[in-house]
């Protein structure tokens, strides 16, 4: 019995074959209570690919020797078939998916008495192992993460499916296009089209901080709804502004969501509304993503919380901010030229001169009132302040440089966050809008390069932990079209 049991193994070898060497296992990535997920070579194709395998971990074994599983005893061999089941139904759903922010199912098949499904290897980073790296993110960048994910989760919800496990850990970064992924389908949901109950009966599983309370309960999420995963999306924001996991769904009645938190870390209060709507009792809770996404793009005046001395310079909600408001400058009459006396013949070059010169006086009047937009806009008189306790679109900073006269950043300056971010350098009405600026993150992580509406444009983004950088341009935060180098200089492929 002893020597038996150490033959048994749970994770496929490296260099172990499927498919007739069509696949070959690299290594394993992870495995959870119903599967191993591995990294593989497609042989022909000569691409990398993940492969899951149904392993449920309670009651599965493998013979060292021949790979095989087996999938329990008689006495529960019923539940783990059925879980099998689930697995390979979930897998023809998924590879009907198509679209960006889901992930790509290839093959499904059967062999060593389990079942395997091939989908494609994301290169990159998940978003729970971005938080640990770099600890809070900003809102902007937070914010157009949340809605690539709402986008596949409204694309799924249509079709009558609910993911039940959205969490940072489940969303990737691929670095290849920066393109947001959702993966790991595992405890989703297909419903019916007509009666909307679900076509299995098997337990969902529960990631605490993230899954609601209805997912505690049994058969709680049998009726589909897409405020279950709603709720886990507004967690997983929740996560992604402050780099703390939300309290169980269970816990939040008696202990209640932290939201002080997130005003902490500069998050406006029309994000922290829609968070605190999204992950309240069903019944009461945000209806779609589609709402939610809605509800975070709404434009609320956020509050001194009673320090005089904090000017909010909020006018607007990221990463697409509007104009900060301006007040509306006083017409100046133009002024008229006087009546033009007949000229007499012998005079007409004076007439002449005197017609050019006033022309040319009403365009230089004019010119202080031109704008590039096409708009009137009164110059603002420029000043400057020291250690300002202000509220900008980036979050809440001491700010030392150069104000218009609503005191508002406009010129150089230099904005300290407390959340330990820094900004240097040119600042339009309050938006970070710059050639040479500087940002540097509470981890250290620093951003050299152009700003564009609060966001990077073109530069060098450094990560301190490896001095690995990246330079080229960049898109919704992230980078876009450029090189990735290690701390030596040597690009990485």
């Amino acid at each position: 019995m002893y020597s038996r049991r150490i033959m048994l193994s749970q994770s496929l070898k490296e260099g172990s074959l499927l498919q007739e060497g069509k696949y070959r296992i690299e290594r394993s990535l992870g495995q959870g209570g119903f599967g191993i997920t591995y990294l593989a070579i497609q042989d022909i194709l000569d691409r990398k690919v993940a492969i899951k395998e149904f392993f449920f971990r309670d009651y599965c074994e493998r013979d060292g020797d021949t790979s095989h599983v087996t999938l329990g005893t008689q006495s529960n061999k019923e539940t783990v078939e059925r879980f099998l089941g689930k697995f390979i139904k979930e897998a023809r759903t998924i590879s009907k998916l198509h679209h960006p922010a889901i992930i790509s199912i290839y093959d499904i098949f059967r062999e060593n008495g389990t079942a395997y499904y091939v989908m494609e290897y994301i290169e990159g980073e998940s978003l729970g192992d971005m938080v640990k790296r770099r600890g809070a993110l900003p809102q902007a960048e937070a914010l157009s993460y949340i809605r690539s994910v709402g986008d596949a989760l409204t694309y799924i919800h249509q079709r009558n499916i609910n993911h039940l496990d959205v969490k940072p850990s489940n969303i990737m970064l691929r670095r290849m296009d920066n393109q947001i992924v959702l993966i790991d389908f595992g405890v989703a949901k297909q419903y019916d089209e007509q009666t909307k109950e679900g076509t299995t009966t098997t337990p969902v599983g529960i990631s605490h901080g993230y899954s609601p309370a209805e997912q505690y309960k049994k058969n709680g999420v049998q009726t589909f709804s897409p405020q279950s995963d709603v709720y886990a999306l507004a967690a997983t924001l929740f996560k992604l502004l402050t780099g703390q996991t939300p309290p169980e769904a269970t816990e939040i009645p008696d202990v209640g969501l932290p939201v002080e938190e997130l005003r902490q870390k500069g998050v406006s209060e029309s994000v922290i509304s829609a968070i605190e709507n999204a992950m309240k009792p069903r019944r009461s809770r945000t209806q779609s993503v589609a709402e939610f996404i809605a509800n975070l793009d709404k434009v609320k005046d956020d509050t001194n919380d009673g320090d005089d001395d904090v000017t909010d310079v909020i006018g607007f909600e990221e990463p697409k901010p509007a104009p900060t408001p301006k007040p509306k400058p006083t017409p100046i009459p133009k002024p008229q030229p006087a009546p033009t006396p007949k000229p007499k013949s012998g005079n007409l070059w004076i007439y002449a001169a005197v017609i050019v010169g006033l022309v040319l006086g009403v365009l230089l009047w004019q010119k202080p009132w031109e704008h590039n937009t096409g708009e009137q806009h009164e110059e603002k008189v420029i000043t400057e302040v020291s250690n300002k306790s202000l509220r900008i679109p980036l979050g809440q900073c001491t700010y030392t440089g150069e104000v218009d006269s609503l005191g508002v950043p406009h010129g150089e300056g230099e904005a300290r966050f407390t959340d330990g971010r820094t900004y240097k350098g040119t600042f339009v009405h309050g938006v970070a809008e710059g050639e040479k600026s500087l940002f540097v993150y509470e981890n250290g992580d620093t951003y050299e390069g152009s700003f564009r509406k609060n966001g990077f444009n073109m530069g060098r983004y450094t990560i301190k932990e490896d001095g690995s950088y990246f330079i080229g341009t960049f898109k919704d935060g992230n980078p876009n079209q450029g090189s990735w180098y290690d701390k030596s200089g040597k690009k990485i492929e």
